[in-house]
């Protein structure tokens, strides 16, 4: 994701006119591709979380922010592993996907909870989430059309 002076992300129209993504040959590909592409996103918004840390704030804001960075590396981290995961373990990959959305839920509670106001972290937690659903979505598409193999 790169962040443009308006600080709006610009996942969307990457990912949706990625020629990897356009090119993708089922659904395995499909999955890995987006994860990719989620984990780069996620690695992205952490460096704007460290980038906001840097500066002065308040200890609860501190706090919430680096709550924040803990569930980014935790969500960079699992794209990473479900991505690995799409071919020989869908069901395992349905569950990693699944469980980024609640450490991103956390961190807006925190964020909130601090009275932290960034639109680059909103942006980028909604980003995340676009993922994580698309994610799950993916994972879930592949245990029903492999049933018996798991």
């Amino acid at each position: 994701m790169q962040w443009q002076g308006s600080g709006k992300p610009q996942v969307l129209s990457e990912s949706t006119s990625s020629p990897k993504i356009i090119a993708a040959m089922d659904t395995t590909q499909l999955g890995t591709l987006i994860m990719k592409l989620g984990a780069a996103n996620a690695k992205a918004t952490l460096n704007v979380y460290n980038e906001i840390i840097k500066k002065a704030c308040s200890p609860q804001a501190l706090k919430a922010l680096n709550c924040c960075v803990e569930a980014y590396k935790y969500a960079i981290l699992s794209f990473e592993m479900v991505s690995s995961e799409l071919v020989e373990d869908p069901q395992t990959a349905n569950y990693d996907a699944a469980v980024i959305g609640p450490e991103i839920a956390n961190c807006e509670k925190e964020l909130i909870n601090a009275k932290v106001q960034a639109p680059r972290l909103l942006a980028g937690n909604r980003f995340i989430k676009y993922y994580v659903s698309m994610g799950y979505e993916i994972t879930s598409t592949l245990e029903l059309q492999n049933p018996n193999e798991y």
